[in-house]
């Protein structure tokens, strides 16, 4: 399917001639005959790598994205700082059964998450995946403890809502570490850091399924014992994190805007190549390809590389605090951070008034069996703080593929990226901006904050979002 609709869009860029749009036909074909996003993303993970927020390789990235922004011809890209209240290092960790066997297990820490100051022993605890953050089992057996835990999803709330909750829960009873088996394939770990930052309770490690298994195993049988090492370390000094910045002006009269963006920030392990990187190189090239064909839209398109969403949307959350004065004129709110797989559409969060105009404007995306639209809402994104905001936020919508299996693991590399889906979605994301960019009218209004809480609240997202904000409104 893929390959004719390649072909497809290859021909329509020759005649000129796309859904009767011939900038749509020009930026069609620049995005699936340059190849500029696999090779920008090539570089951003080979050269670059793992992109911690708040390390040297974080800031190589953004220096990366400004410069190839300005060399496009963006003359005004710039750099918008927030402050961090903590910036974290994975330091080396390792894991073993003490007793009754000797083995070696593999594990890795979540982020943002303290050491274990040295090797500790500790009685593993089994509280399976409890139905809320009740401990199931009395307090006194925990302290001490390194207890394994699967968070599950709970009504409408993700399983990392419950895997913070648990984790504060067990750092109140004492125990020495919290595990959790990864539900990743061939031993491999995860890490994360929502719902940690700026510096969760107790050391989180993440040990492999079939390590998992093989303890319950043992647990089945009598005591067990394991020891943990991780070195982990926080720096609380004032820090500067940045978001990088281009707009590309639009012709009418007016400061109305649609945004379009991604995040730069990564996992360490590998090289954050579809967990943001895709996002990022779609976007990168998108204002490249906008930026050559001389596209003139409407209305200004702007390119926002946000920082930190791996800690709970940081960046985008700075963003919309620093321009809370021109809110009212975002028009949309276009993310990519699902990796470079098949386009479906957009994801608009629950927003069931703006379907049918979104469905008008976005219709040139139709050849690419991508102007789907989808009611599905989510808070793990960088449309968040938009929803808060109120402003019409939308997520890429994508067929799933292998990104999951990958996602926040070792394996999240530039060979897992297959360049003809990213140069689709950059199609896709640059045909869709400027659809929004250049419609007569805007696909709808921004909610008040009433309204807000209350499509949350009914999308199942609320939370999240306290989880995320806390009692702060935004």
């Amino acid at each position: 399917m893929w390959r004719s609709i390649l072909c497809v869009a290859l021909l329509v860029a020759g005649r000129g001639a796309f859904a009767q749009d011939d900038t749509v036909a020009r930026i069609a074909g620049a995005a699936t005959t340059r190849g500029g996003a696999s090779a920008f993303l090539e570089k951003l993970a080979d050269t670059v790598g793992g992109r911690v927020t708040g390390s040297p390789q974080n800031r190589a990235a953004s220096e990366l994205i400004l410069e190839t922004l300005k060399d496009a011809g963006y003359d005004k890209a710039h750099f918008e700082e927030y402050p961090m209240e903590s910036r974290w290092t994975r330091g080396p960790a390792s894991g073993r059964v003490v007793s009754p066997v000797e083995r070696p297990l593999a594990v890795g820490s979540f982020a943002w998450v303290p050491g274990t100051a040295g090797e500790v022993q500790a009685p593993l605890v089994d509280i399976g995946s409890p139905s809320s953050n009740d401990l199931p089992v009395p307090l006194d057996r925990l302290r001490g403890a390194a207890v394994l835990v699967d968070p599950r999803k709970v009504g409408s709330d993700p399983s990392f809502v419950m895997r913070a909750a648990l984790a504060r829960k067990l750092a109140d009873a004492g125990a020495a570490a919290m595990v959790l088996p990864s539900d990743k394939p061939h031993r491999m770990v995860y890490t994360s850091a929502f719902g940690f930052y700026p510096r969760g309770p107790l050391p989180v490690v993440s040990v492999a399924k079939e390590d998992a298994l093989f303890l319950r195993r043992l647990m089945a049988k009598g005591p067990v014992k394991i020891a943990l090492d991780v070195r982990n370390a926080f720096d609380t000094r004032p820090y500067q994190e940045r978001n990088v910045i281009a707009d590309l002006p639009g012709t009418a009269p007016g400061n109305e805007i649609v945004l379009m963006g991604a995040h730069f920030d990564s996992w360490d392990p590998a090289q954050g190549a579809n967990d943001d990187g895709s996002g990022v190189a779609a976007v990168v090239e998108a204002a490249r390809i906008l930026k050559s064909l001389g596209v003139r839209p409407r209305r200004t398109i702007r390119f926002a590389f946000f920082s930190g969403e791996e800690e709970a949307c940081l960046g985008s959350r700075a963003y919309v605090k620093a321009h809370e004065a021109e809110l009212d004129s975002l028009r949309a709110v276009l993310i990519m951070d699902s990796g470079a797989q098949a386009p479906k559409g957009f994801q608009i969060q629950g927003r069931a008034d703006l379907e049918a105009p979104l469905k008008r404007i976005l219709a040139p995306l139709r050849s690419f069996d991508a102007a789907g639209i989808s009611l599905e809402a989510s808070f793990d994104q960088d449309h968040a703080p938009f929803v808060v905001a109120g402003v019409p936020a939308f997520a890429l919508w994508v067929e799933e593929g292998e990104y999951d299996t990958h996602h926040h693991t070792i394996t999240d590399t530039f060979d897992k990226v297959d360049p003809r889906m990213l140069a689709v979605d950059t199609a896709v994301m640059a045909i869709a901006a400027y659809a929004l960019a250049d419609a007569a009218e805007p696909p709808g209004r921004r909610l008040s904050p009433a309204e807000a809480a209350e499509l949350m609240q009914k999308t199942g997202v609320a939370g999240t979002r306290q989880m995320v904000y806390g009692a702060s409104p935004r």
